[in-house]
């Protein structure tokens, strides 16, 4: 009893090893034409900067005019002193924090409203100018 053969790709032959490469190459320019598409990020620079104001903020609050309170006490007065508008927003003012309390849903909030605010002076100012 005679098998068939079954043939297999070869890609010994020249014209395939050729045609394989191209391909290869031809996957690896497309990828490069892709990948700044896929991977577009946004400039940090600008957030650090508006991260730095904000953290300013805080911090001279905390050494200055809340400075004679301790850490677990001193969270509305930092709040406040920060942004008192901001404070009275996320109602702050009508719930206030327990000592050592952290209420992270307001505190993203109080934060998303200082560095809107921080943004509205930054344009405000170079309006001015």
């Amino acid at each position: 009893m005679v098998v068939p053969k079954t043939s297999k790709l070869d890609i010994t032959t020249p014209t395939s090893q050729w045609a394989a490469l191209l391909s290869k190459i031809l996957l690896v320019v497309l990828i490069l034409f892709l990948l700044p598409e896929l991977v577009s990020a946004k400039p940090k620079k600008k957030n650090r900067a508006l991260e730095n104001l904000y953290n300013a903020r805080i911090i001279h609050c905390e050494t200055g005019e809340c400075g004679h309170l301790i850490l677990e006490e001193s969270m509305n007065c930092v709040t406040k002193c920060v942004s008192e508008q901001c404070y009275k927003e996320v109602k702050y003012d009508e719930d206030p924090l327990e000592d050592g309390e952290v209420d992270m849903d307001r505190a993203i909030l109080f934060a998303q409203c200082v560095r809107n605010e921080i943004l509205k002076e930054r344009a405000r100012g170079r309006t001015r100018r």
